[in-house]
């Protein structure tokens, strides 16, 4: 109950972090002002560390540890003990400023940036004022302002506590900036160690060095801002610097180059990917490079331990180090290995896509074969019918010697389109001797024939072979759904229409007719897709031209 009870105690600490930052600050104040040569006083310095445990933005306060933890930390706590002095608390009021510069920068509220910025001014005070003058008998402060400081300044801790302060997630990425840290901890020992250097050479006294001092800094600081993000129309040392801590070596722009260059070079996947781990095994701080993808793997130079990988689908790439790479450099392998990933994953799908529209080709190819030959066979169909009926045979003899010609001539112009399937047959005939055959081959089935082709014009062939037969063999099976359906077939002015006076092709059906394939129990799908396909390849329009009851009309026509 009572471990359940310092628990508690710990989470409710660790989620007042103002409250820490003031108590800790308060036992510094009462060491840094002499309390340091005080035995009774110095025990407190272990409740400081134990504060300053449950407020760091580092490692979770409530956070249970091992019993090896406890034995290195309770160590390292009697060791700081033993050496406890001015030198140490100077020392340490320089980390915890960083420490508190490190969270200062990064925060976005007001209220809690200014909570922060007060104990951080504070804590500075307690440096110069307190700790300082206790390091050497040089460094003299009038007793009675001494006093003073020591006696009220921690007035300024209660109003701390009136600050907003969000309880910390403890994720260093996240609440700690090392770069502005250090940054924070080099500024205040240069102070320090300035003023002390400027009140020994000049000869003054120690608050004048001190304000001449943060003078200066200060001023430099200012110069270094403006030069850092200057507003007179250059980018500043700012830019360069952040371009090389990105660069890590290889700016950024070459790289893409290289990407570029390299994916111009290799149309397949796997030799675009070997090429650029060349390019990557050719980096100075890069020993050696793995990758696999699906079955595929391949390495080039020496494989250590200390490796940073990038994964996406099946593909895995890795770099390794001859140490361990510091979160930088991480980063920076991540950001280079992630562009390789995604100009690899680009080069595969662009090669997928390279080999469906190959296979959809062949596919639509031996689909549009396959029609035809139905067509073909349907035609033989028809003849064969019209031999077998009786009549003068010289005249069937006539009519198959015609057609048998015209329909080997159509079985080869077929069969060419599987050795060249880009190429349409687009053979130009005469009118009038398609639309006589048309008749020919239709002649015993009761069809209504209207108009007649101009004498002297042409039609490609190929075209209007294909549609004519889709659309009677489409309206003759309608025929037997409804029998009785009038039929009538007419060519004027080069326009081919197929009409019936049946029922009306469904909304929904008539929608996608002509757009893709639909399922269909005699027609009415594949053909009427592929021969709108050819029609349009051929500079041809086939549409429904009306759709009602009573009055169904499909038309072939050039485009306008």
């Amino acid at each position: 109950m009572n471990a359940g009870l310092s628990r508690r105690i710990a989470f409710r600490l660790a989620n007042w972090p103002h409250l820490l930052l003031a108590g800790h600050l308060l036992i510094l104040h009462g060491l840094a002002f002499g309390g340091w040569r005080s035995p009774a006083v110095s025990l407190l310095w272990m409740v400081a560390l134990g504060l300053f445990l449950l407020w760091q933005p580092f490692v979770a306060g409530e956070r249970r540890i091992s019993l090896r933890q406890g034995s290195m930390l309770f160590g390292a706590v009697l060791a700081s003990m033993l050496l406890l002095g001015p030198w140490l608390l100077l020392i340490w009021c320089g980390a915890l400023a960083a420490a508190i510069g490190g969270r200062v920068l990064p925060t976005a509220l007001r209220g809690e940036r200014s909570g922060y910025l007060l104990a951080f001014g504070y804590l500075i005070a307690i440096a110069v004022l307190g700790v300082v003058p206790e390091i050497s008998p040089v460094v003299a402060l009038d007793p009675t302002l001494r006093g003073i400081l020591a006696r009220y300044m921690p007035v300024l801790l209660v109003v701390l506590l009136f600050f907003p302060a969000r309880a910390p997630r403890r994720r260093f990425a996240e609440t700690f900036d090392l770069f502005y840290g250090m940054l924070v901890f080099l500024v205040l020992a240069v102070f320090v160690l300035g003023a002390l250097a400027y009140m020994l050479v000049s000869g003054v006294g120690y608050v004048e060095s001190l304000f001449k001092t943060s003078m200066a800094i200060a001023g430099a600081l200012l110069a270094v801002a403006w030069a850092w993000n200057p507003r007179a129309g250059f980018s500043g040392i700012g830019s360069t610097v952040s371009r090389y801590l990105l660069s890590a070596g290889m700016p950024l722009e070459q790289w893409l180059v290289q990407l570029s260059a390299e994916s111009e070079r290799h149309a397949d996947p796997a030799g675009f990917l070997e090429a650029l781990v060349r390019r990557l095994r050719k980096m100075p701080w890069v020993t050696g490079v793995s990758w696999q993808s699906g079955p595929n793997s391949g390495q080039s130079g020496e494989l250590t331990d200390y490796s940073h990988s990038c994964k996406a689908d099946e593909l895995s790439v890795s770099l390794h180090f001859r140490q361990s790479p510091s979160p930088a450099m991480h980063w920076h392998a991540e950001w280079l290995l992630r562009l390789v990933v995604e100009f690899y994953l680009v080069k595969r799908q662009t090669h997928q896509l390279q080999r469906m529209g190959y296979v959809q080709a062949i596919y639509e190819t031996g689909a549009r074969v396959t029609h035809d030959v139905k067509n073909l066979l349907q035609s033989l169909q028809v003849l064969c019918y019209a031999a077998n009926q009786p009549g003068d045979p010289a005249e069937v003899a006539a009519l198959l010697g015609r057609q048998l010609p015209r329909i080997a001539d159509r079985l080869k112009a077929t069969l060419e389109k599987l050795q060249s399937p880009s190429l349409e047959n687009q053979a130009q005939v005469a009118a009038d001797s398609w639309w006589h055959g048309l008749g020919e081959r239709y002649a015993h089935v009761s069809l209504a024939w209207h108009g007649e082709a101009a004498a002297g014009t042409t039609l490609p062939g190929g075209l209007f072979d294909s549609v004519a037969e889709n659309l009677l063999q489409n309206a003759l099976a309608k025929r037997q759904r409804q029998p009785g359906l009038a039929i009538a077939v007419s060519l004027v002015d080069g326009c081919l229409t197929v009409a019936d006076d049946g029922t009306a092709v469904p909304g929904q059906l008539a929608a996608s007719l002509f757009g893709e394939p639909v399922a269909s129990e005699d027609g009415l799908g594949v053909g009427l897709y592929h021969a709108a396909r050819q029609a349009e390849a051929a500079g041809y329009l086939l549409k429904l031209a009306e759709n009602r009851q009573g009055r169904v009309v499909f038309s072939l026509s050039a485009r306008p």
